[in-house]
């Protein structure tokens, strides 16, 4: 009996069809059950541009420039939205996906390659690490040896990778919201937070003085680029949607499951199953708002520049440079509170930038490993997914291990933005294109929606492009 196909495309095979599954219930048990892939892009977004910049730029009195922060807020929950629809609808990531696009065997290594210059780089774990060594002295690269080595045993004494990692990210998000934002009620006032709600909403305003290297990662968050790509990964091994029949990443002391190459597609002419489908697209469209946007995103972006503003407004504090900005936030509180504030927050910073490090290696891992797997040369693709994901995760800690001695965690993480600006437009055209020509009509990306993901895609490369010819690059 042959099996019913619906075309992805004229490069790969035709996709077999099965049933939407079921979506769950809008409620809270429902939201929360399945908000992982959210909390997780929450969690991530509770790093390094929080750790770095948000209070920096506060304590320099740039507050008005966070207006930016909700612009690129807005449009990235529109990228995440159509990466969320083409796993959801297919089970395949979007990196599948692009193989599906011309010209054949091209776009998933490019892109993987792509990743793994852009985002290769321990500024995460290089600035928890420094925060350790602030606090207990040592040399913070050895400290960054071990903790990136720590990422790789994690992961493969773990049952199910994602599991590992979700449970991890819960905890940052938990710890690093409930500790900012007490913290900061403590030390700031009614003027602070007048002053500073009036920056965040001074819409179109540029401070005097500002730098290409403080303004350029606002277009990166909450997350940015391949940050944003990487929730194909999680929605998938969550199960959500068509996800729910592709295999799930094992540790290496379990049995391996298999990872399909080749997703399937429902009905969409079943206006049962399409039901379905909208059902799953706005539940993750609620998570990704709440846990993504509001909680990872703006409340703790938010709180962080009312302590930084706080500080050197209230407290007088003096703005730190070189290495010493990977701990800027809890020299902000130490500004309010002394030895004691700081500890207490660097505590928490190292946890929220080490975590980081998790998903940004895990998702690393993902694309190279994937990518191997799926457009190698043919003896390359008989070993199986975990095979490739183990070894691309264990080149990544290595590169790591160096990399960590190369240059300060700041400098690190502003070239990661830099770069990340050109990765984001690219990306948003490709993920367009695929979800434009490849899915079927009536699940296909609104021209509403194309049209919101390509004009930002125009200005972050447009900046990116001033960025380095007339800003002179990161710096």
């Amino acid at each position: 009996m042959a099996v019913a196909t619906i075309p992805g495309g004229n490069i790969k095979p035709a996709w077999e069809l099965r049933e939407m599954p079921e979506a769950p219930q809008l409620n809270i048990r429902g939201l929360l059950q399945w908000a992982g892939p959210a909390v997780i892009l929450g969690a991530l977004s509770v790093g390094g541009f929080e750790a770095y910049n948000a209070g920096y730029a506060a304590a320099q009195k740039f507050g008005a420039i966070f207006w930016l922060y909700l612009v690129s807020s807005f449009f990235q929950l529109f990228m995440n939205r159509e990466i969320g629809r083409y796993t959801m609808a297919t089970g395949e990531t979007v990196l599948q996906g692009f193989t599906r696009l011309p010209p054949r065997r091209f776009w998933a290594l490019f892109t993987a390659l792509f990743c793994l210059v852009q985002q290769g780089w321990p500024a995460w774990i290089g600035g928890a690490m420094a925060g350790l060594a602030f606090l207990v002295g040592g040399i913070p690269e050895v400290y960054g040896m071990v903790g990136i080595g720590l990422v790789f045993i994690l992961f493969a004494a773990s049952k199910y990778v994602y599991n590992t990692l979700e449970w991890i990210m819960y905890a940052a998000f938990v710890v690093a919201n409930f500790g900012l934002v007490f913290m900061t009620i403590a030390m700031t006032s009614p003027s602070a937070v007048a002053d500073v709600t009036g920056g965040w909403l001074s819409f179109g305003v540029i401070p005097a003085g500002i730098t290409f290297s403080i303004v350029g990662p606002f277009l990166n968050q909450p997350a940015g680029g391949f940050w944003n790509f990487w929730q194909t990964y999680w929605v998938r091994e969550k199960g959500m949607g068509m996800g729910q029949y592709m295999g799930k990443m094992t540790g290496l002391v379990t049995k391996e499951e298999e990872i399909r190459r080749l997703g399937f597609m429902f009905d969409t002419n079943d206006p049962m199953q399409l039901k379905r489908f909208s059902g799953w697209m706005r539940l993750n469209m609620t998570n990704l708002v709440l846990f993504f946007v509001v909680i990872g995103g703006v409340l703790f972006t938010y709180f962080a520049s009312l302590a930084g503003y706080s500080a050197a407004v209230t407290y007088h504090m003096t703005v730190p440079s070189g290495a010493r900005i990977a701990v800027v936030l809890a020299d902000i509180f130490a500004s309010a509170f002394g030895q004691f504030g700081f500890a207490l927050f660097a505590v928490v910073l190292v946890f929220t930038l080490f975590d980081s490090q998790f998903a940004v290696n895990d998702g690393i891992a993902r694309m190279l490993g994937e990518s191997m797997m799926l457009e190698g040369p043919t003896g390359w693709q008989k070993a199986g997914y975990r095979t490739w994901y183990f070894g691309a995760l264990a080149f990544i800690t290595l590169v790591g291990m160096w990399a960590v001695w190369q240059a300060t965690p700041y400098l690190i993480w502003v070239a990661v933005n830099w770069l990340g600006n050109a990765a984001h437009a690219w990306l948003t055209v490709m993920i367009v294109w695929l979800n434009w020509t490849i899915l079927p009509k009536n699940i296909r990306t609104e021209w509403w929606a194309a049209v919101l993901n390509l004009v930002w895609a125009a200005a972050v490369l447009a900046f990116f492009l001033a960025w380095t010819f007339i800003g002179g690059g990161p710096k």
